[in-house]
């Protein structure tokens, strides 16, 4: 599989997890679980680092194409005739259906405020872990340039295997992004130290763009 189609099928794994969550859970629940994310957050960061999160969240929420997909789901919502009639028309199981779709719309917007919250906490911590990503960019440049001046060589199959290694552990906001449990923003350290080794392996071994 090349690296192009191995990233394709992590963001279409997430996708799936993003419509496919709110089925987890009821418009109540998903209620819940919005609140026990802000809780989480407020636990792990502080609270002025989770109301900054919070009104970052609120403002990609309302400036991103996020809001399209609140305003279909909300509009997509039975109201109470269209319920009455669906139950008239198809009986209990026709009840039954609607209040599943109007559960699952309510949670589809409520994971949408998710996504948009997890997103803030990712590209904060991305900002405050830049520097060690671009030493470790940095380090596996100067390791290549050993290489290449004391071998003249690179190993193709090391740089394969660091990107199969790679690929997975850098989408993994991606997935954390939609998954359908709180997780403490505190890991991204832990995240960021995966990343770091096997992306210095993969920049050793890399080909140079513009020859040796």
């Amino acid at each position: 599989m090349k690296n192009s189609q191995h990233l394709g099928f992590w963001f279409l794994l997430a996708f799936l997890g993003f419509m496919l969550s709110p089925l987890l859970r009821s418009g109540e629940s998903m209620e819940r679980f919005v609140v026990g994310e802000i809780e989480q957050t407020r636990a792990a960061m502080g609270d002025r680092a989770a109301d900054l999160v919070v009104g970052f969240a609120n403002g990609i929420f309302e400036n991103t194409p996020l809001t399209a997909v609140a305003i279909a789901a909300k509009t997509a919502k039975l109201t109470d005739d269209e319920r009455r009639l669906s139950s008239k028309v198809a009986g209990v199981g026709g009840a039954v259906m609607g209040n599943m779709f109007n559960s699952y719309m309510q949670g589809l917007v409520l994971q949408s405020f998710i996504v948009a919250m997890r997103l803030a906490i990712v590209l904060i911590w991305l900002a405050f872990l830049a520097p060690l990503f671009i030493a470790s960019v940095y380090d596996g440049l100067m390791q290549r340039n050993v290489k290449m001046s004391e071998f003249g060589s690179l190993r193709p199959a090391t740089f394969t295997l660091a990107g199969m290694v790679v690929i997975p552990v850098i989408a993994l906001p991606v997935i954390y992004l939609v998954l359908p449990f709180t997780l403490s923003p505190l890991l991204a350290p832990a995240w960021a130290a995966l990343v770091a080794l096997p992306l210095s392996i993969l920049v050793s071994n890399s080909q140079p763009i513009f020859g040796r």
